[in-house]
């Protein structure tokens, strides 16, 4: 055993993962946390209400695991509600979170771990996560919307917290199914809790396979973004560039050139997008003029605006009219 890992040993680490659906996935996680150069104390996972057999696949897979896990069956639960429940339970004062379907390297938690005895101060620490890239169109989706390879964003699919940081921040919200995770890392900061970071400590995050799903995806992040209250953060400017591509066009029944300069916007946001993707590389810029990958970005991208609409108009259906609706008819408002 080396240096660093004796080092690192005394540490207990808990592992808490929120999941729904993951039958397909989960098996391979808990392996990959098995396998970990260093070994979690425990794994406490909570499943918001799965539909498949996902419960069954982890009782199975704990009954011959070398490492202790904790499964709790919370019924209808978002992920905030899951980590909150799993951290409460959790049997020890340091937490790592991943989400289920990802990936973990197998350094991944021996490298956090070294991090926070490298900022004995902090009391959060914010690992990488990396986009699994096994098709042309999971590759343009990167492009897309995962922040480029040399940026660092935190994120609950790979960290290290102290119990003390969650207690602080009064844990995650419970009615989000997106945007809980912004929040409490805002809080987190609004608190000057000591915060680190590695990009070292790696966790390969699975993307939506195909047009239908990433539309979806980023439905439900709009819509819950919204009643999160961050829409100044992606809403409010993608808005405000609709409104000037709209401008745009109602100027172009004026003069006819002008026409053209939305669709010349839209190319160069894309090429933007590309050139920071592959910042560094000594073929970026010939691939700003791949016609396929800058195509194939700018339908993304413009289907990622369309999706985002559609979550306002799904927020403002079911969590402001809805909700409206329900205060009028509530015997205490009478």
């Amino acid at each position: 055993m080396d240096t660093e890992t004796e080092i690192e040993s005394d540490v207990g680490i808990s592992v808490v993962i929120p999941v729904r659906n993951e039958a397909s996935s989960i098996r391979a996680l808990l392996s990959q946390l098995e396998e970990q150069t260093l070994s979690p104390k425990e794994i406490v996972i909570v499943d918001g209400g799965s539909e498949d057999e996902t419960a069954e696949v982890i009782r199975a897979v704990a009954t011959k695991s070398s490492i202790p896990i904790v499964l709790f069956e919370a019924g209808e639960a978002f992920p905030g509600r899951g980590r909150n429940l799993a951290i409460a339970r959790a049997s020890n004062d340091w937490i790592a979170t991943i989400d289920g379907g990802n990936v973990p390297d197998k350094d991944w938690l021996r490298r956090l771990v070294s991090a926070a005895k490298s900022h004995p101060q902090a009391r959060i620490i914010y690992g990488k996560y990396l986009p699994i890239i096994n098709s042309y169109f999971t590759y343009c989706a990167a492009i897309t919307y995962v922040p480029p390879p040399k940026s660092f964003s935190p994120s609950t699919a790979s960290s290290l917290m102290h119990r003390s940081a969650w207690t602080a921040a009064n844990g995650f919200r419970e009615d989000l199914r997106s945007g809980e995770d912004l929040l409490f890392f805002k809080r987190i900061t609004a608190l000057n809790i000591p915060q680190a970071q590695t990009d070292k400590a790696i966790v390969y995050w699975t993307l939506q396979p195909s047009w239908s799903g990433t539309f979806r995806r980023f439905a439900i992040y709009s819509r819950y973004g919204m009643k999160a209250g961050l829409a100044r953060e992606w809403q409010f400017r993608v808005a405000f560039l609709y409104l000037i591509l709209v401008a745009l066009v109602v100027a172009a029944g004026v003069w006819r050139p002008l026409i053209i300069l939305p669709f010349l916007f839209l190319i160069v946001r894309t090429q933007r997008r590309i050139l920071r993707w592959h910042e560094g590389e000594g073929d970026r810029w010939r691939k700003i003029l791949n016609p396929r990958l800058v195509l194939t970005v700018l339908a993304i991208n413009f289907m990622i605006d369309i999706a985002m609409f559609w979550g306002i108009l799904k927020w403002i259906a079911r969590d402001v009219l809805s909700t409206g609706h329900q205060l009028r008819r509530s015997p205490s408002n009478n």
